[in-house]
Protein backbone atom coordinates (compact mmCIF):
# COMPACT_ATOMS: atom_id res chain seq x y z
CA UNK A 1 0.00 0.00 0.00
CA UNK A 2 1.11 3.57 -0.97
CA UNK A 3 0.88 5.76 1.71
CA UNK A 4 1.38 9.88 2.07
CA UNK A 5 1.59 11.99 5.45
CA UNK A 6 -0.40 14.32 6.68
CA UNK A 7 -0.83 17.59 8.33
CA UNK A 8 -0.84 15.71 11.83
CA UNK A 9 2.44 13.48 11.17
CA UNK A 10 -0.50 10.22 10.40
CA UNK A 11 0.02 7.84 7.56
CA UNK A 12 -3.26 8.09 4.94
CA UNK A 13 -3.60 5.46 2.38
CA UNK A 14 -3.82 7.04 -1.08
CA UNK A 15 -6.76 6.50 -3.20
CA UNK A 16 -7.56 8.02 -6.46
CA UNK A 17 -11.22 9.42 -8.01
CA UNK A 18 -13.04 8.54 -10.83
CA UNK A 19 -15.76 10.30 -12.91
CA UNK A 20 -19.09 8.27 -12.44
CA UNK A 21 -20.52 6.62 -15.47
CA UNK A 22 -24.39 5.66 -16.19
CA UNK A 23 -22.60 1.76 -15.68
CA UNK A 24 -22.14 2.74 -12.16
CA UNK A 25 -25.51 2.93 -11.02
CA UNK A 26 -26.07 -0.19 -9.14
CA UNK A 27 -22.62 0.11 -7.74
CA UNK A 28 -23.24 3.65 -6.21
CA UNK A 29 -26.55 2.76 -4.66
CA UNK A 30 -24.84 -0.44 -3.38
CA UNK A 31 -22.66 1.89 -1.28
CA UNK A 32 -25.06 4.98 -0.91
CA UNK A 33 -27.33 1.88 0.69
CA UNK A 34 -24.93 -0.18 2.39
CA UNK A 35 -23.11 2.63 4.14
CA UNK A 36 -25.87 4.07 5.30
CA UNK A 37 -27.49 1.50 6.37
CA UNK A 38 -27.02 2.11 9.98
CA UNK A 39 -28.25 5.39 9.73
CA UNK A 40 -31.53 4.59 7.96
CA UNK A 41 -31.97 2.08 10.45
CA UNK A 42 -31.60 4.67 13.38
CA UNK A 43 -33.85 7.20 11.63
CA UNK A 44 -36.76 5.22 10.89
CA UNK A 45 -36.76 2.48 13.32
CA UNK A 46 -38.75 -0.50 12.76
CA UNK A 47 -39.13 0.86 8.93
CA UNK A 48 -38.98 -2.09 5.94
CA UNK A 49 -36.29 -1.11 3.13
CA UNK A 50 -37.64 -1.80 0.27
CA UNK A 51 -35.03 -2.23 -1.93
CA UNK A 52 -36.78 -1.95 -5.54
CA UNK A 53 -38.28 1.29 -4.59
CA UNK A 54 -35.37 2.91 -3.18
CA UNK A 55 -33.36 1.92 -6.26
CA UNK A 56 -36.31 3.36 -8.53
CA UNK A 57 -35.72 6.68 -6.26
CA UNK A 58 -31.72 6.73 -6.37
CA UNK A 59 -32.12 6.21 -10.43
CA UNK A 60 -34.52 9.35 -10.76
CA UNK A 61 -32.34 11.42 -8.81
CA UNK A 62 -28.98 10.04 -9.97
CA UNK A 63 -26.55 12.39 -12.00
CA UNK A 64 -23.17 10.66 -12.71
CA UNK A 65 -22.11 14.12 -13.92
CA UNK A 66 -21.66 15.24 -10.30
CA UNK A 67 -20.14 12.30 -8.67
CA UNK A 68 -16.67 10.39 -8.03
CA UNK A 69 -15.65 6.51 -7.57
CA UNK A 70 -13.38 6.47 -5.09
CA UNK A 71 -10.86 3.69 -6.06
CA UNK A 72 -8.75 2.06 -3.29
CA UNK A 73 -5.91 -0.49 -4.63
CA UNK A 74 -7.73 -0.88 -7.72
CA UNK A 75 -11.22 -1.53 -6.57
CA UNK A 76 -14.11 0.74 -6.30
CA UNK A 77 -14.72 0.90 -2.66
CA UNK A 78 -16.90 3.95 -2.56
CA UNK A 79 -18.49 7.32 -3.84
CA UNK A 80 -17.97 11.12 -3.39
CA UNK A 81 -19.95 14.46 -4.11
CA UNK A 82 -18.22 17.63 -4.10
CA UNK A 83 -20.01 20.78 -4.71
CA UNK A 84 -17.58 23.67 -5.61
CA UNK A 85 -18.51 27.53 -5.17
CA UNK A 86 -16.66 30.37 -4.57
CA UNK A 87 -18.56 30.65 -0.85
CA UNK A 88 -17.70 26.87 -0.31
CA UNK A 89 -16.68 23.36 -0.75
CA UNK A 90 -19.93 21.38 -0.05
CA UNK A 91 -19.38 17.79 0.65
CA UNK A 92 -22.95 16.35 -0.53
CA UNK A 93 -21.87 12.77 -0.82
CA UNK A 94 -18.88 10.41 0.82
CA UNK A 95 -19.86 6.71 1.55
CA UNK A 96 -17.35 3.82 1.28
CA UNK A 97 -18.34 0.87 1.25
CA UNK A 98 -18.57 -1.06 5.10
CA UNK A 99 -15.68 -3.78 4.21
CA UNK A 100 -13.13 -0.78 2.79
CA UNK A 101 -14.20 1.81 6.32
CA UNK A 102 -12.12 1.95 8.98
CA UNK A 103 -8.93 1.97 6.67
CA UNK A 104 -8.56 5.58 6.47
CA UNK A 105 -9.91 6.31 3.17
CA UNK A 106 -12.40 8.99 4.33
CA UNK A 107 -10.19 10.39 6.35
CA UNK A 108 -7.47 10.67 3.45
CA UNK A 109 -10.48 12.47 1.28
CA UNK A 110 -11.51 14.75 3.89
CA UNK A 111 -7.21 15.82 4.71
CA UNK A 112 -7.22 16.57 0.73
CA UNK A 113 -10.29 18.52 1.14
CA UNK A 114 -9.11 20.06 3.91
CA UNK A 115 -5.84 20.77 2.17
CA UNK A 116 -7.49 22.57 -0.78
CA UNK A 117 -9.57 24.66 2.16
CA UNK A 118 -6.31 25.68 3.35
CA UNK A 119 -4.29 26.64 0.14
CA UNK A 120 -7.87 28.07 -1.53
CA UNK A 121 -9.32 29.82 1.69
CA UNK A 122 -12.23 28.64 1.15
CA UNK A 123 -14.19 26.88 3.47
CA UNK A 124 -15.96 23.17 3.48
CA UNK A 125 -19.82 22.84 4.36
CA UNK A 126 -20.28 18.99 5.59
CA UNK A 127 -24.17 17.67 6.89
CA UNK A 128 -24.33 14.55 9.30
CA UNK A 129 -26.90 12.95 10.07
CA UNK A 130 -27.25 13.41 14.10
CA UNK A 131 -27.36 9.97 14.51
CA UNK A 132 -24.20 9.05 12.72
CA UNK A 133 -22.13 9.58 16.12
CA UNK A 134 -18.77 7.94 14.46
CA UNK A 135 -18.76 10.68 11.52
CA UNK A 136 -19.38 13.63 13.55
CA UNK A 137 -16.35 12.78 15.72
CA UNK A 138 -14.39 12.52 12.59
CA UNK A 139 -15.16 15.39 11.87
CA UNK A 140 -14.48 17.39 14.72
CA UNK A 141 -11.30 15.86 15.03
CA UNK A 142 -10.27 17.64 11.33
CA UNK A 143 -11.56 20.52 13.29
CA UNK A 144 -14.95 21.21 11.68
CA UNK A 145 -17.33 23.00 14.24
CA UNK A 146 -21.08 22.28 13.86
CA UNK A 147 -22.82 25.74 12.67
CA UNK A 148 -26.45 24.53 12.92
CA UNK A 149 -29.30 22.02 13.38
CA UNK A 150 -32.17 20.16 12.17
CA UNK A 151 -34.22 17.28 13.11
CA UNK A 152 -31.91 15.24 11.22
CA UNK A 153 -28.74 16.79 10.42
CA UNK A 154 -25.56 18.17 12.03
CA UNK A 155 -24.19 21.31 9.73
CA UNK A 156 -20.51 21.33 10.06
CA UNK A 157 -17.96 23.45 9.05
CA UNK A 158 -13.97 23.70 8.30
CA UNK A 159 -13.16 27.01 8.32
CA UNK A 160 -9.53 27.39 6.44
CA UNK A 161 -6.22 27.95 8.25
CA UNK A 162 -4.25 29.71 5.38
CA UNK A 163 -0.80 27.89 4.54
Amino acid sequence: MIERPNNNSEKLPTFSLRQATRDDLPFLFKVSTDAMRPVTAALNPGREFNEEEEFAKYEEKFEPEKIKVIQYEGHDVGRLRVVRTPESIYIGGLQILPEFQGMGIGSAINQELIDESNRTGIPIISEVHHVNEKNLHIKEKFGFKEISRNETQVVMKYTPKRT
